[in-house]
């Protein structure tokens, strides 16, 4: 077992997740101020923020490129990072809750980081399918929902570390 009670496995990829190189984040200059133009997150001084978390005094004089953030850029192509799989008849007794609470952790994370965002909840015969901007959203859904709702989580990672799969079920 690893750290935290995890297999070493788990351990090792989840270090290798983090060092990927993400295909929808672009390098830019640390000088240069970008605007999203769809939800208005704002690169400055190499990352991404809220609007609102941006000190708008320090972008005086600066000219603003106008672009699409690597999360709306994934949310237009419908191209997920990660995926949680909900399943289990509990999911039906408890939809609104279950709902809320991925909705909220979801929240939570953008309010970190704007580029983490849940792209889309479906639903099919077989349970739900929670499309997230990236693996780390993806894994924070899954302890979410086995820390307040007990059942059963598993997480696998794609060879190439683009993808995660979390599957959560309770009956």
């Amino acid at each position: 077992m690893g750290h935290g009670g995890q297999p070493n496995d788990v351990k090792r990829i989840r270090r290798n997740i983090e060092n990927y190189g993400d295909p929808y984040i672009t390098q830019a200059g640390r000088a240069e101020v970008r605007m999203c133009s769809v939800c208005e997150a704002v690169y400055y001084d190499q990352r991404w923020y809220l609007k609102n978390q941006v000190d708008t005094k320090k972008l005086r004089g600066q000219e603003i490129h106008y672009t699409v953030c690597p999360a709306c850029r994934k949310t237009r192509d419908r191209s997920p990072g990660g995926i949680v799989h909900l399943s289990g008849d509990f999911i039906r007794q408890h939809k609104d809750d279950i709902m809320n609470l991925i909705r909220n952790e979801g929240d939570r994370a953008m309010a970190v980081n704007p580029l983490e965002r849940i792209i889309d909840i479906e639903g099919n015969g077989a349970g739900y399918n929670v499309l997230t901007t990236n693996e780390r959203l993806a894994q924070r859904v899954g302890k979410a929902l086995h820390r307040a709702y007990g059942g059963d989580v598993t997480y696998k990672w794609s060879e190439d570390n683009k993808l995660a799969r979390v599957v959560w079920r309770r009956d």
